[in-house]
């Protein structure tokens, strides 16, 4: 029997009345099974807040085979988690009824973790989390590709009382597990929701990106091309905020932001552009100047990893000045860091489009998918920048102990590198463009992409 909790949460995710049981009339502390969000089947699992499971280790049984279901249907899957109502004992004790089998068991926690990181790449996971969970329930959050939580819920390895006991300190949940902290701080979730209807609107947004084909008689309103001009400045060294270039440039209100609390000098996301969609990764000036940081590479990679296994072109939009040097960052692991983000890049088999809105220097020619990582183009707007380092850095130096021949050839690498139409003669890129041409040129390279078969064997499925 479902009751009124999770009848409403099964009502805001799916399309009305399309939703089927996959076990009608057993409570087993999960409710799971099938239904259509606008028009595509999608497989979810609830967890019970109000009925309890015989056990914690019967109640898990029902999840995995939906997991195991999702994976053999290649159907995307949504997780909304919640504190099990076995878990609901008066005193709130954090340990289940089974704790041995559930840890041991070759069908217990050990396979539900294993069971998302194989859909991982094969099948979209989504999961919304409405409560503070602890202890095995976080790590789900992580395997999914996408997550969303409400500000109210949170999580945390070990609960405050329980961090307390045995560190000797107590522990604000604010600073251990709250939404807040893991959207801004850890990095573990894409989205804050203000309640359960915006959590489950965010998550049917993210699965209409999913959707690997142009929407029929899709006519949203075109943008602003004339203001898109507007959005970037001449000076180099004046910060400017790139979400202004993509919405000039993205249908409107398809922008949908992943891992958007860290690393904010990047953005990464996905748009709808005449109804296809794409990724889009886009350095943020306005942010810490756009530079590349060791977590500026992780959150980059992890999103082209995403892209990449289901067959999602990317649109690189460079404006940054390479990365971040310093004691702090080389401790942090930058170039490691760097590193496996090169790796991501060069084995993703999707088509890439690289354009150079601005400036783009040094390895981050590289980090925003430049020249050797097999861009399909290399394009640039007609103000832009690509040199080993800016003309800031250049007068430094200057003035540093070089002598006039040394001194000339930078000066001379800085000319070329000032005017993108002789680096096109060189054939050092591959067009100049205006910026009010750059979302036509995005549909052309989407156009011939679209059912494309990637080094990989996968196709590129939008169409």
């Amino acid at each position: 029997m479902i009751v009124d909790t999770t009848y409403s949460r099964i009502e805001k995710l799916f399309d009305r009345e399309s939703f089927t049981l996959f076990n009608p009339g057993k409570n087993n502390g999960f409710v799971t099974g099938y239904g259509n969000v606008d028009g595509m089947e999608v497989m979810a699992s609830f967890i019970d807040p109000d009925n309890s499971a015989e056990s914690s280790f019967i109640a898990l049984q029902t999840h995995l085979a939906l997991l195991e279901n999702a994976l053999g249907k290649k159907v995307p899957m949504v997780f909304v988690m919640d504190v099990p109502a076995q878990h609901k004992t008066a005193d709130q004790s954090p340990f289940p009824k089974d704790p041995i089998k559930l840890l041991a068991d070759k069908n217990g926690m050990g396979r539900m973790f294993s069971t998302h990181a194989r859909l991982s790449g094969k099948v979209p996971q989504v999961v919304v989390v409405l409560n503070r969970l602890g202890a095995a329930l976080t790590f789900p959050v992580a395997l999914c590709d996408a997550a969303v939580m409400v500000e109210s819920a949170g999580m945390s390895i070990g609960r405050p009382d329980v961090v307390e006991k045995i560190c000797g300190i107590p522990v604000d949940y604010t600073e251990l597990g709250s939404a807040s902290m893991h959207y801004a701080t850890s990095g573990s979730i894409d989205h804050v929701a203000a309640d359960e209807a915006e959590a489950f609107a965010w998550v049917r947004h993210y699965l209409s990106c999913m959707i690997q084909d142009k929407k029929k008689d899709y006519a949203p309103p075109e943008p602003d091309e004339a203001a898109l001009e507007k959005t970037i400045p001449a000076n180099l060294n004046m910060a400017f905020d790139t979400h202004e270039v993509i919405r000039g440039i993205a249908d409107a209100g398809s922008l949908i932001e992943l891992r958007a609390g860290i690393a904010r000098e990047l953005i990464t996301g996905f748009v709808r552009i005449e109804g296809r969609v794409v990724g889009v990764i886009a350095n943020n000036s306005s942010i810490r100047g756009g530079l590349f940081f060791p977590e500026t590479c992780r959150k980059s990679s992890r999103f082209i990893s995403i892209c990449d296994s289901f067959g999602i072109p990317l649109v690189f939009l460079a404006d940054d000045a390479g990365f971040m040097v310093g004691p702090q960052v080389e401790q942090a692991g930058v170039i490691r860091e760097a590193s496996l983000l090169f790796s991501t890049i060069a084995n993703a088999a999707i088509p890439k489009l690289s354009v150079v809105l601005r400036r783009n220097y040094t390895a981050g020619v590289y980090a925003m998918a430049g020249p050797g990582f097999d861009p399909d183009r290399f394009i640039a707007l007609p103000g832009a920048v690509i040199s080993i380092y800016g003309k800031g850095v250049a007068e430094k130096l200057s003035s540093r102990g070089f002598d006039d021949i040394e001194n000339e050839a930078m000066l001379e690498m800085m000319r070329g590198a000032e005017d993108p139409y002789k680096l096109l003669e060189m054939g050092l890129i591959d067009e100049v463009i205006d910026i009010r041409s750059l979302r036509a040129t995005i549909v052309a390279f989407l156009d011939r992409v679209s059912g494309r078969i990637t080094k990989s064997g996968k196709p590129v499925l939008i169409v």
